[in-house]
């Protein structure tokens, strides 16, 4: 199946899209294809699954997407900083409920 119609934004044509497939900093394939559609639509597909699942952005949507990702407003807090912490359970004492 080549094209994909989405109710609101029109048709996305799999086939016809020019696909990117995004990479790691290090330069390795990572797992998210970009398609361009030449109606101006563009796709995220799992690039693995080709022919599964792809999510249909209109030219606005995306480059609201775009900004968000270079403001950080997906960026995710990591505990890389936060200590470690080993929590031990003394025997002699009655667990608390």
């Amino acid at each position: 199946m080549t094209k994909r119609e989405h109710p609101l934004k029109g048709e996305f044509d799999t086939g016809a899209a020019r696909w990117e497939r995004t990479t790691h900093e290090d330069g390795t394939p990572a797992a998210l294809e970009i398609g361009y559609a030449d109606n101006g639509l563009v796709a995220l597909r799992m690039a693995e699954d080709p022919e599964g699942d792809i999510l249909i952005y209109t030219p606005a949507e995306w480059e609201a997407f775009v900004e968000g990702v270079r403001d950080g407003e997906f960026d995710l807090e990591t505990w890389d900083d936060e200590p470690i912490v080993e929590v031990i359970e003394d025997d002699d004492e009655p667990a608390k409920r």
